[in-house]
């Protein structure tokens, strides 16, 4: 695990997926990455994180359809919910997330939520 934890991105975006490889990665995290909630809830079977950034809106499974496995599958693991549509922001599935963060948010908001969930 990295000095400040270990991050799992689960975005279809690779370029998003990249972008926090390199932010989270400088930031001295250990990051992992994923395309869709599959993916996402069969790493958390098989290994530990600190943290998830979900994108809500993937194919196949999406962060709609991942979160309540996720918190059954890893209960402990901080979920940052990230997505572009704001309509969600009330949703229940933003309140079972730890953080809901627009794509609009600038990287520092982002790395503050990171750290107030992980310090």
């Amino acid at each position: 695990m990295g000095q400040k934890g270990k991050i799992i991105v689960a975005d279809d975006n690779p370029g998003i997926r990249q972008t926090f490889s390199d932010l989270l990665g400088n930031e001295g995290y250990t990051v992992e990455t994923v395309a869709n909630g599959y993916q996402l809830l069969d790493y958390l079977r098989d290994n530990q994180a600190d943290l998830v950034i979900l994108d809500l809106m993937m194919p196949e499974k999406d962060g709609l359809e991942t979160i309540s496995a996720l918190r059954s599958i890893a209960p402990q693991v901080k979920v940052i919910v990230y997505t572009a549509f704001g309509r969600y922001e009330n949703s229940l599935y933003a309140k079972e997330a730890d953080r809901f963060l627009l794509k609009t948010e600038s990287p520092d908001t982002v790395l503050a939520s990171i750290r107030e969930l992980l310090d």
